[in-house]
């Protein structure tokens, strides 16, 4: 009767940790920069295509980009997407855990922002699901230096970036460097949350 009850236990044990290794989306690829979305303006369905202006495949669901990416932006009036590429007034954008991709026309209702220019003046955090590894401030933007362990629920601000490296402000005394994308080219962080406001 024993190992019968020892069985059903480890396998009880397996499924709660392969289900809590599963909760949290994979790390998305970083791309070149975001594309910021206002919820309001998506009256109209914004079309997506195979190739810019040709083959349509599809429309912009609202509902669907906050799942994909409000993980990593947090809550709010706006909605975002990852921009892998770019080609004059068109963008590709990721529309998938896959990392599934379409193209869309940026228009005045569609704000897109270089990574370099979005994450300046941003609180970050790592990524839950970051390495532990990765979770290090550096003196200078190079791994050939050992760096000091951080928590992946620290927040810092973003001063700089330099191509995978931010300069962060930890607070008012610590800053140095950190990956903010591995060397693969995913995200290692996200936008800090900020705390809901208590009722009185």
């Amino acid at each position: 009767m024993r190992p019968v009850f020892l069985s059903i236990f480890v396998l009880f044990f397996a499924l709660v940790v392969s289900h809590a290794a599963v909760a949290l989306p994979m790390r998305p690829y970083s791309g070149i920069g975001v594309l910021r979305i206002n919820a309001a303006d998506l009256v109209d369905s914004v079309p997506l295509y195979d190739e810019p202006g040709l083959q349509r495949n599809g429309t912009i669901e609202p509902a669907a980009v906050r799942e994909l990416t409000t993980w990593l932006f947090g809550p709010g009036e706006y909605i975002y997407l990852l921009v892998t590429a770019r080609k004059g007034d068109w963008l590709r954008v990721e529309c998938d855990d896959a990392g599934r991709g379409a193209w869309l026309q940026k228009t005045r209702r569609l704000s897109y922002t270089p990574w370099e220019l979005f994450l300046k003046g941003k609180v970050i955090t790592f990524l839950r699901n970051a390495p532990q590894k990765q979770l290090q401030l550096y003196v200078q933007p190079s791994l050939s230096s050992s760096g000091v362990p951080l928590t992946s629920s620290g927040t810092m601000k973003v001063i700089q970036i330099q191509g995978d490296w931010s300069f962060v402000l930890q607070d008012k005394i610590n800053a140095g460097w950190i990956r903010w994308r591995d060397h693969d080219g995913r995200l290692l962080i996200g936008l800090a949350q900020s705390p809901a406001p208590q009722s009185r």
